[in-house]
């Protein structure tokens, strides 16, 4: 079965979207895979795709000139990634600006593609070589993605799969002013004439898949977030209560109420919380001292993650309590919990049940779950004090690993769901 990926990033080991997708294709044969990307890199995966066509920002604004560039990518061995982003001068001061993704930004750039002249001979001559037997396309938050995934559709008359691992479409992060509910209006609507295109969803969850179900009238497949097995130490007599993660999304805040909480209680030892991130934002981190009960690390490498999980007696996941905030991750999952349930320790989860994560983790009985602040002081003595019940509960989060998280049963998935796709068309 032949599949052409349509997505942002390129297949890679080196950012979460481009991770995400090794893990859906990585047991398919190389010449089952091309993908169409339009990130500044090379691809560097010829172990699960040989076969690219890169199309980036730069082209696209080049081509309203007239200006061609070089875009098929044919590797025959894993390389290194040879083209990095320019972190100097006038490029990165707009990369960094076009992170902000306001009003302006999103309709700047939907509108270069619009002008762009993407669909050329070399483009069309690739993909009708390639020839696929379905198009796998990684939505995003941009309406050119979708209007380009849909025309691809057309043109080829190939059935469409659309995969949704953020929610874009209920929350408008510019809901604000005039112009981004303007802008989120025209998104939604070259959404919706995609998504009436398209054969099936992908959902990271299944309240996702519940949400989009009713708003698109299509069939919804949950495809958790998956890891990697490893030889854990883990048990439930660590001394060591931690977070591993970023900070976004207001999760220091919650951090910063566990920290004091764990430090005046003491229990078991654990006077405080060890946080290991790569977060650099000061507004994020001047509450995070010991005074507030935190030891803030930064960033450390994978391996010692694994080690610090080992040493602990329970990880924590939390989500913010205020109201938009829920809003924006209400359908997400975040990426280490699989980790936390196939490898660690006993997960401690605080935040609302609203939100997508939170739920899982309750409903499996895979997390020992604080929903309300003013519980927040009895469960950690709870949790913390009761070896027994967090013992029970890394049994339950690993049986809820084995199900639905183990890294070989993503591309099972994929490819029996694609298959299914493939023979109704």
């Amino acid at each position: 079965m032949r599949v052409l990926v349509i997505a942002h990033n390129v297949i890679s080991e080196t950012n979460n979207m481009g991770k995400t997708l090794l893990s859906y294709f990585k047991d398919f044969a190389p010449e089952e895979i091309a993908e169409f990307y339009i990130q500044d890199k090379d691809p560097n995966n010829a172990e699960v795709a040989n076969n690219y066509y890169r199309f980036t920002d730069k082209d696209a604004l080049k081509s309203v000139f007239g200006i061609r560039t070089k875009h098929v990518f044919k590797i025959s061995e894993t390389g290194k990634e040879t083209t990095k982003p320019n972190n100097k001068g006038a490029a990165e001061s707009i990369r960094q600006y076009g992170r902000k993704r306001n009003a302006f930004v999103y309709i700047a750039r939907n509108a270069v593609w619009s002008l762009a002249h993407w669909k050329t001979k070399e483009f069309l001559g690739w993909l009708h070589d390639f020839n696929p037997d379905v198009i796998f396309f990684m939505a995003g938050d941009y309406s050119f993605m979708f209007k380009i995934a849909r025309e691809i559709k057309e043109m080829l008359n190939k059935p469409l799969v659309v995969c949704c691992v953020d929610d874009y479409f209920f929350f408008n992060r510019n809901d604000r002013t005039f112009l981004g509910r303007l802008q989120h209006r025209a998104y939604m609507k070259s959404v919706r004439k995609t998504m009436a295109e398209a054969s099936c969803i992908f959902t990271i969850s299944d309240l996702m898949g519940e949400a989009y179900h009713k708003l698109f009238d299509k069939p919804c497949r949950t495809l958790h977030t998956s890891a990697k097995k490893r030889e854990s130490g883990c048990g439930s007599t660590g001394r060591m209560l931690a977070y591993f993660g970023n900070l976004s999304f207001k999760r220091y805040e919650q951090l910063i109420e566990i920290g004091k909480t764990v430090k005046k209680l003491k229990i078991n030892g654990i006077d405080g919380v060890d946080v290991y991130s790569a977060e650099k934002n000061p507004e994020y981190l001047q509450g995070l001292t010991e005074e507030n009960g935190i030891r803030f690390h930064g960033e450390i490498p994978s391996s010692e993650v694994a080690e610090c999980m080992d040493r602990c007696m329970a990880v924590i996941h939390t989500e913010s309590f205020r109201q938009r905030t829920q809003q924006m991750v209400r359908y997400s999952v975040s990426t280490k919990i699989a980790d936390s349930l196939l490898n660690g320790p006993c997960l401690i989860a605080y935040g609302p049940e609203a939100v997508a994560s939170i739920d899982y983790l309750k409903k499996n009985k895979a997390a020992y779950v604080i929903t309300k602040k003013e519980d927040l002081e009895n469960g950690l003595l709870d949790i913390l004090s009761n070896e027994k019940l967090r013992t029970g509960i890394i049994q339950n989060a690993r049986e809820l690993a084995a199900k639905n998280h183990d890294e070989a049963l993503n591309p099972k998935k994929v490819r029996e769901w694609l298959q299914t796709v493939s023979e109704n068309n």
